[in-house]
């Protein structure tokens, strides 16, 4: 597969505690013909996984670079891919460096879609991306193999909550106290926490009143293919003072010690 057949769309991470800033943008898939990114990696041989998923990743860059994106660009890449010479970090931070945009703007987005191998292995590996500054990410926390026994032993940057935890939060006590659960857990480890597929007013209230202050989803704004989508509150003018009435959680206010120490 080429990469003339593949783009990329950027949704951003607000911090809704500072005036909806940007926080990063997520790069994923998307096709030039308009077929979706899941009929990509269909038809993508298996075996060619973890190089598709680099070309991914340079792909983003490419388009960052020229966007003039400047805060983080955050990118997915599997927890077999993350150690492989050829497509993994190296590849990526070598794609970085040739296009100029600092690694210090990146966000490594582990997923895990089958058991760590090595745990220990991938743990060197994200010790090595840390010490060159770039920030490291546990995607959909909650699910499958991202697990609290993953955090303990990986300590991320950031845990990125699972779709699953969010949906349907403002309704439900049981998700609630795992939300709240997690977030108090990774406040203790120096890790922030970010909510994705916030996709109601409900959901972003209630998440907010968990003390969720990083906020992904359809109710901030749409994926945008290519571009970079502005980013505001699409609370009345009334709802964002009431908020700002109530200040900043001192867990939102501890941003940026936590990603710079």
């Amino acid at each position: 597969m080429t990469s003339s057949t593949f783009t990329m769309a950027f949704q951003p991470v607000v911090d809704v505690n500072d005036g909806w800033r940007p926080f990063a943008y997520e790069a994923s898939l998307r096709a030039t013909d308009g077929a979706s990114a899941g009929t990509i990696l269909a038809g993508s041989p298996t075996h060619q996984a973890v190089a598709f998923g680099a070309a991914c990743r340079k792909k983003a860059l490419e388009l960052a670079r020229f966007l003039g994106l400047r805060c983080r660009l955050s990118l997915n890449v599997t927890a077999e891919a993350v150690g492989n010479y050829r497509h993994g970090l190296h590849a990526t931070l070598h794609a970085a460096r040739e296009l100029g945009f600092p690694s210090h703007q990146l966000v490594f987005e582990i997923t895990e879609q089958a058991p760590i191998a090595d745990v220990q292995k991938l743990s060197r590996w994200m010790a090595a991306a840390r010490n060159r500054g770039i920030t490291v990410a546990l995607d959909d926390f909650g699910a499958g193999h991202a697990n609290i026994g993953t955090l303990l032993k990986l300590r991320p940057h950031i845990v990125k909550l699972d779709m699953e935890l969010v949906r349907g939060v403002d309704t439900d006590r049981s998700r609630q106290a795992l939300v709240k659960g997690i977030a108090a857990a990774c406040e203790g480890f120096g890790s922030l926490v970010i909510a994705e597929g916030v996709e109601t007013e409900q959901e972003f209230r209630k998440l907010h009143e968990l003390g969720i202050g990083l906020m992904q989803g359809f109710f901030i704004t749409r994926p945008a293919i290519s571009s970079l989508p502005e980013t505001f509150s699409p609370l009345s003018a009334s709802a964002r003072l009431r908020m700002a009435r109530g200040d900043a959680r001192p867990h939102d206010r501890k941003v940026g010690r936590a990603l710079h120490g």
